[in-house]
């Protein structure tokens, strides 16, 4: 377990749930990667379970374990209920805000995205997801991310075919500090990791 809880914030923010065992894979479970150029969850996640089938799909090339696809997201298709999980390592924030080389412009690409999500999972199939997060309001922050309060993950990331099932939120400073109640307002980032299953 210890290359998912150390390096990267986010990535070790998903490996502290998963040691919770609050993520769970099936034995040669099929699982998406969103956005896999940028954070590498893919190479430490291999070594933990050599047994998933893994995919990633990025704008960007990148070079990781698994099947990559240098693509869109939001005109990539998957066939239906191709996935038992989808997880995006500080990803969808960015989605369609043009950022990283030029990726495609889509205002509401996050939503866009989350409703492809819905089709690709099987039933009862689960998403991951961890946002910048403030509970006083929703923003764009540019080019460079979006910033999420509940209305807006309800309404953005929580859409039509998905049930939130946990949320857990940390300070970028601290990811293996996980607790259910937003902290106070903090020097570091606040981070919100939702988990969604197909309904």
């Amino acid at each position: 377990m210890g290359a998912l809880v150390t390096g990267d914030a986010c990535v070790a923010m998903f490996g502290t749930l998963y040691e919770m065992g609050r993520l769970h894979l099936p034995h040669g479970a099929h699982v998406l990667e969103v956005g896999c150029a940028e954070d590498d969850w893919l190479t430490p996640m291999t070594l933990e379970r050599p047994d998933l089938q893994l995919t990633g799909i990025d704008w960007r090339d990148c070079e990781r374990p698994g099947t990559v696809i240098r693509g869109d997201v939001l005109t990539h298709d998957f066939p239906a209920e191709s996935f038992d999980a989808i997880v995006g390592i500080s990803s969808f924030e960015h989605i369609g805000l043009g950022h990283y080389n030029q990726d495609p412009l889509d205002e509401d690409g996050d939503r866009h995205c989350f409703e492809r999500i819905v089709k690709w999972l099987k039933p009862w199939g689960w998403v991951y997801g961890d946002v910048p997060y403030d509970p006083d309001r929703y923003s764009v922050n540019g080019t460079a991310y979006r910033t999420y309060d509940d209305a807006a993950i309800a309404s953005r990331l929580i859409v039509p075919g998905l049930v939130e099932t946990d949320r857990w939120y940390c300070s970028l400073g601290e990811p293996r500090h996980l607790t259910k109640e937003c902290p106070p307002t903090i020097a570091s980032m606040r981070i919100v990791m939702v988990v969604a299953e197909k309904a």
